[in-house]
């Protein structure tokens, strides 16, 4: 601490300081409380030994860069570690509410690494969120994780990033607020059955990261921005148990068949947003502003009275709000000011959606209905100004949509088909199965199979299309 006392950064100042805290209680420290504080000048020795003892006892909790872990263990027992720093002091702090065994101490230790990176990714210049490593811990022995983080910022004018996330059996939840914007994920963890094979999650996080990706790269998202998002993103879903790979049925619900599974994305259910502050960086016309807004959603529900009366379905949605100015020629730089000269620009406007909604229904047992229906459209407005004027005012909207029957694809053997035996047949449905997985997914163009850098190019050919248009 008296080393990190004289770093001129918060990551300094932070530097190791939490991962040392929390790998104590691996040996045997339950209970801590350090603070390293400045000598006020011209103070004397006596004085200051009690008022600076005073002084460093309230800077617990009262930093101006502060950190605070809170744990929770099954058995109940909670344990606080707080980090606290500010111009003249850094302190910290842990204390733990009753006693720990051996299991849960080691659970709790395990953390002290991710607990750090944490720390160290809300400590940069450019804020990172690291939260992979805390969402590993041992959802056995501990109940809850919850972090806190509050970094000053200290530009002209000053402000203050925060972090806040939570973990426990049923909810995941990550916030951020800074500088380039906000973001905000939640997770829906007490679903199990409704969650696939970790080979099914990581193909439709693959697929939702691509989604976010377009997302940013059509409406012009701040790239640390959104690092920061499909980090959260990412590290909320990680750690996800799926149905008992027997087949059981998860807490009361029922088993959920092949079937059922094929339609589902396999994640958790979730809600997430991002938003990109507000910029006017055209002085002439206030009025258009640089921004960008990204919600992304799945919501399943499972209902019915029993096994054989079950309905299921999973509804994927995504909404992207996003302007922007770009050079009239490429490779100029905008450096828009009241000068007239100056005024010569394209502002852009996006405005897309996308959803897709898959439903099941049984009937004594039978599967009476299996439908997809997925949308789409997208809307760019192109105002193009030389010299000021306006030269062109142009919206191109674009709309795609497909509805399918999924009863006969559903059904495990069709008429007609030319395998000969049980296991042909039986091979060929689960191919089935896969193939309408991949195709359930949220899509920004349904009913084509478009690859991500072809969607890219798509995108980037509308915009020189409307360019041309404009000029």
């Amino acid at each position: 601490m008296t080393k990190n006392f004289f770093s001129r950064t918060v990551g300094g100042r932070f530097a190791g300081l939490g991962a040392s805290l929390l790998e104590q209680i691996k040996g045997g420290v339950r209970n801590v409380s350090q603070a390293v504080q400045q000598s006020p000048p011209r103070m004397e020795p006596n004085t200051y030994s009690d008022i600076g003892a005073m002084q460093a006892a309230s800077l617990h909790g009262n930093g101006e860069d502060k950190v605070t872990l809170s744990i929770t263990t099954k058995s109940g027992v909670e344990v606080k570690l707080s980090l606290d720093s500010q111009d003249d002091g850094l302190a910290v702090r842990m204390s733990t509410s009753g006693e720990l065994s051996e299991t849960e101490a080691g659970a709790l230790g395990g953390l002290a690494q991710a607990f750090q990176e944490a720390i160290d990714g809300m400590a940069q210049g450019q804020p990172k969120i690291s939260l992979n490593g805390l969402m590993q811990f041992d959802q056995n022995v501990l109940a809850s994780v919850n972090l806190h983080a509050e970094v000053k910022v200290r530009t002209e004018p000053q402000s203050t990033q925060t972090l806040d996330f939570q973990a426990d059996s049923a909810q995941r939840k990550v916030s951020f607020k800074g500088v380039a914007g906000s973001l905000d994920v939640k997770v829906d963890a007490s679903k199990l059955n409704a969650l696939g094979s970790q080979e099914q999650q990581a193909k439709a996080m693959s697929s939702y990261m691509k989604q976010i990706g377009q997302a940013a790269s059509r409406g012009h998202g701040d790239p640390a921005l959104m690092a920061m998002f499909k980090d959260a993103f990412g590290a909320l879903h990680s750690n996800a148990a799926p149905q008992d790979p027997h087949g059981l049925p998860v807490a009361g619900k029922w088993r959920l068949a092949a079937e059922d599974k094929a339609i589902l994305t396999g994640m958790a259910d979730f809600s997430a947003s991002v938003s990109q502050t507000p910029k006017s960086i055209n002085s002439m016309r206030l009025t258009e502003t640089d921004g960008f807004n990204y919600e992304l959603s799945q919501q399943t529900t499972l209902a019915g009275a029993s096994q054989d009366e079950r309905s299921i379905r999973q509804q994927q949605q995504s909404k992207l709000s996003a302007s922007f100015h770009m050079p009239l020629i490429p490779g100029v730089p905008l450096r828009l000011t009241e000068a007239v000269e100056s005024q010569n620009y394209t502002y852009h406007q996006i405005e897309d959606t996308a959803s897709s909604d898959a439903q099941l229904a049984y009937k004594e047992g039978k599967l009476v209905k299996a439908s997809l229906q997925q949308a789409a459209s997208q809307s760019t407005h192109v105002m193009t100004y030389v010299m000021g004027k306006l030269e062109s005012d142009t919206t191109t909207p674009t709309q795609h949509s497909v509805q399918r029957d999924l009863l006969t694809l559903l059904w495990p053997y069709k008429t007609g088909t030319t395998d000969q035996t049980v296991e042909g047949r039986d091979e060929r449905h689960k191919q089935d199965l896969l193939t309408l997985n991949d195709e359930i997914m949220l899509q920004s163009y349904p009913g084509q199979w478009i690859s991500p850098w072809q969607g890219d190019a798509m995108l980037a050919a509308q915009e020189a299309k409307n360019g041309a248009a404009g000029a």
